[in-house]
């Protein structure tokens, strides 16, 4: 599967690369900016999208909007990062269009397994 993980703190991206490196099924591209993330989504096709909320932008939910947008990536799986975990801030989230929350810190190594079962329940 091919993955966009976006995330501006760079500690986060090479935990979770190092992580991934490992995963033969995953095939993931990785951006630390929204600019960068952007016009890979415009230009590139991925089978799911990991992005963090907070960044400077275009944020999480402006890159959502964006996925969004397009017919041929309504229904892609959109795993959102993020350290707002409240109720309503999770409920809003997922309002905006988001598949799945994921609350930071979260663990790079489970991150695998969390992928494989956004593409079974995609199927």
């Amino acid at each position: 599967m091919r993955v966009l993980i976006v995330d501006d703190e760079a500690d986060i991206l090479s935990l979770v690369e190092l992580a991934l490196e490992v995963e033969d099924d995953i095939d993931a591209t990785y951006e630390s900016s929204g600019a960068l993330a952007s016009e890979r989504i415009t230009s590139e096709e991925f089978d799911l999208y990991v992005l963090d909320w907070m960044m400077p932008p275009p944020d999480g939910r402006q890159l959502l909007s964006l996925i969004r947008s397009s017919p041929d990536r309504q229904s892609k799986p959109v795993v959102i990062c993020t350290a707002r975990t409240g109720k309503e801030a999770i409920d809003y989230i997922k309002e905006a269009g988001a598949t799945k929350v994921i609350e930071k810190p979260f663990s790079p190594l489970s991150l695998a397994d969390i992928l494989r079962g956004m593409m079974g329940s995609a199927l």
